[in-house]
């Protein structure tokens, strides 16, 4: 392979994932303006979730948030069920991402947010996921092309769920 196909190929990555991003558009809804004003009326910190890629991603989104002033954190699903749940409170409201939605390490957190009635703002590509069905605000991600050869590294489905978290933050901003 050579050099310039190096680059073709960069270039082609990049234009699927230009083009897969414009469909965050279908996000802003009436469970964005819902989501949004949940967060701006939280009395407590804004905690988020996720397993894999998505769980990169939502700490990367609750770095963003803590960085415009909205106390926030990361909580890992797997290590909650080792006592780590015991950092959110009914005051807190939950951000969970899962592309899927289906992600089985959700299930317990899921269920303590709703026994302690603790809000759940669910991020999914799927509308009949779990995260979906337990959540008090549920917003779907449109299903995206993934931009490497295979179709299936997550690529511009993290990059739209990036895209959806900065979006919450600069508007909450």
């Amino acid at each position: 392979m050579s050099k310039k196909d190096y680059i073709n190929l960069a270039k082609k990555t990049a234009n699927i994932q230009i083009t897969e991003l414009k469909k965050i558009k279908k996000t802003f809804n009436n469970s964005f303006v819902k989501a949004i004003d949940l967060i701006l009326n939280c009395k407590g910190k804004v905690v988020f979730a996720g397993i894999g890629k998505s769980g990169l991603v939502a700490r990367k989104i609750s770095a963003t948030f803590s960085s415009v002033g909205i106390p926030s954190f990361f909580c890992d699903p797997a290590q909650a069920l080792h006592g780590d749940m015991g950092q959110i409170e009914k005051r807190d409201i939950l951000i969970i991402f899962s592309y899927s939605g289906n992600t089985s390490e959700l299930t317990n957190m899921l269920k303590y947010a709703n026994r302690f009635r603790i809000k759940i703002i669910g991020v999914a590509s799927k509308p009949n996921s779990l995260l979906l069905k337990a959540s008090d605000i549920k917003i779907l991600l449109p299903k995206v092309k993934e931009a490497d050869v295979t179709g299936m590294v997550p690529t511009s489905s993290t990059s739209i769920t990036m895209l959806l978290g900065d979006c919450l933050a600069t508007t909450v901003m």
